[in-house]
């Protein structure tokens, strides 16, 4: 049995994990696994079985299904078997559709502002120079970029070529090689890959910690327990949450 055996690995060590694993199948047992990437889902499975329900209050565990209706049903969010819908919307990776995703993003984004400042915001645009950075025998150069306003810009690559030392540098916490390189002053929420926990209490107790009575209003509510389903987990203690809830 493996427990998300892909979590904080890259494309290529997920496919190494999955060929070790599929290499364990013999006539005589089986392999359970728990899976999070529909891509290495699809290349590691015979048959997928869907999860669905509250979390941290129930969970209901389909009829095992072939690979491609299993990865089906999870993305319609509806069991045809039980003539049951589990998700209100259904996932699609139609790149029509992300970009009405990215258009929503930007008219968030210039929502209730003013002419003159939706115009700054759509020529804002962010740049970082080129830098370098040495940790012992490991060496990241950085060539300098841009990027703009209501961008979604991802890093991909391998474990250990300098995705997180990068991202380090433009949040502040680690200096280039040369130090007198001005790293831009950008507001960057940096969140680390490795969460462990040390609060003692519940999630509500940490809200009134660390961010006093901000957590109470109304635009927190809305922007932020509401859409990232915080709200169920606020009497839970913090020690007992699970990666995800994290």
């Amino acid at each position: 049995m493996f427990d998300e055996p892909s979590s904080y690995l890259d494309v290529k060590q997920r496919l190494n994990a999955a060929r070790m694993i599929r290499s364990m199948l013999r006539h005589d047992n089986y392999v359970i696994v728990v899976e999070h990437d529909l891509s290495v889902l699809d290349y590691l499975s015979d048959f997928v079985c869907c999860l669905y329900g509250e979390p941290g209050a129930y969970g209901v565990v389909t009829m095992p299904f072939t690979v491609r209706e299993g990865i089906n049903i999870f993305l319609a969010g509806f069991v045809p078997t039980e003539n049951l819908r589990f998700r209100d919307e259904e996932l699609t990776f139609r790149v029509s559709a992300s970009e009405d995703t990215l258009d929503l993003a930007k008219q968030q984004a210039l929502k209730g502002k003013s002419e003159k400042e939706k115009e700054a915001l759509k020529r804002q645009n962010f740049s970082y120079p080129r830098m370098e950075k040495t940790l012992g025998p490991f060496h990241l150069v950085v060539e300098e970029g841009v990027f703009g306003a209501s961008e979604t810009v991802v890093m991909l690559g391998q474990n250990g070529t300098g995705k997180t030392t990068m991202i380090k540098m433009l949040a502040g916490l680690m200096k280039p090689d040369d130090e007198s390189i001005k790293i831009p002053a950008l507001n960057i929420s940096y969140k680390p890959q490795t969460i462990a926990p040390k609060f003692e209490g519940q999630v509500q107790d940490l809200f009134n910690v660390k961010l006093k009575d901000i957590w109470t209003t109304s635009l927190f509510k809305t922007e932020v327990l509401g859409p990232l389903n915080i709200e169920p987990l606020l009497e839970n203690d913090v020690q007992n949450l699970s990666g995800g809830e994290l």
